[in-house]
C-alpha cells in the first residue's frame, strides 16, 4: 500500500463526551481494511465498510485513504478478522434522503421559517399509491396523501394534535389546515392549540 493514511478528527473523537481513540490504533484498522478490501486500488470515492452497526467510512483520494469515521470495532479490538465486514460506495447524505423521499412518493416538500429567518425544509406530503413504505401498503385502501413532519417539530412544538409523524388525508384540500401555498411552495402553517 503506497497511500497515505489521514485519521480526521470525528475519527478519533465521535462525541465530546467519549474519549478520544489512539492515532495508531485507527491506522492499524485502515490498514486491515484495506488489506482485506483494497480500497487503495479502487477509484476515487468514499466507501463505506460495515456489518450491522460496525461502520467505518473512507475516502479514497489519490495519494491518500481518509478515514472519516468508525465506530463499534473497539467490541473486536479493533481487528476485523472476525467481521462480516461488507464493502460498498458511500452514498451521501442527501442522496440517501433523496431516496428515502422518492420510496415514501413524495410529491411536495415542506418548508417553514426558522429562528434566524431562513427557510428550511420540515416536511413533505405524498401519494401513499406510490409509496413503497410496508406501513402504508394498509394506508393506500384508505386514504390518498400522507403528511410527513420532521421528527424535530416535536421537540420544538409540543402542542401539535397529533401522536405520530405521519398524517394521512383523503381530500388535497384537508392538507392546506397543515401548509399553505406560497409562491409555489408549501410552507408550514403557524399552528395554536386551543385551551
Amino acid at each position: 500500500m503506497t497511500n497515505k493514511i489521514i485519521i480526521s478528527k470525528h475519527a478519533i473523537q465521535r462525541r465530546e463526551h467519549q474519549n478520544p481513540i489512539d492515532k495508531d490504533i485507527l491506522i492499524n484498522l485502515v490498514k486491515q481494511i484495506d488489506d482485506k478490501f483494497d480500497i487503495s486500488k479502487k477509484e476515487n470515492n468514499k466507501y463505506k465498510i460495515g456489518f450491522r452497526n460496525i461502520v467505518a467510512i473512507i475516502k479514497k483520494t489519490d495519494d491518500a485513504l481518509i478515514l472519516i469515521t468508525a465506530y463499534c470495532f473497539e467490541k473486536y479490538d479493533y481487528k476485523i478478522d472476525n467481521i462480516n465486514l461488507k464493502i460498498s460506495v458511500a452514498v451521501s447524505k442527501e442522496d440517501r434522503k433523496l431516496n428515502r423521499d422518492m420510496n415514501r412518493g413524495m410529491i411536495h416538500k415542506i418548508y417553514r421559517t426558522n429562528f434566524l429567518n431562513k427557510k428550511v425544509e420540515c416536511g413533505v406530503i405524498c401519494a401513499t399509491k406510490n409509496s413503497k413504505n410496508s406501513r402504508d401498503k394498509i394506508q393506500k385502501e384508505n386514504f390518498k396523501y400522507k403528511l410527513i413532519l420532521d421528527w424535530k417539530l416535536f421537540l420544538k412544538y409540543q402542542d401539535i394534535p397529533m401522536k405520530h409523524y405521519h398524517l394521512y388525508f383523503n381530500d388535497f384540500e384537508e392538507i392546506l389546515n397543515v401548509v399553505h401555498l406560497e409562491n409555489e411552495e408549501f410552507i408550514l402553517n403557524d399552528f395554536k392549540r386551543k385551551v
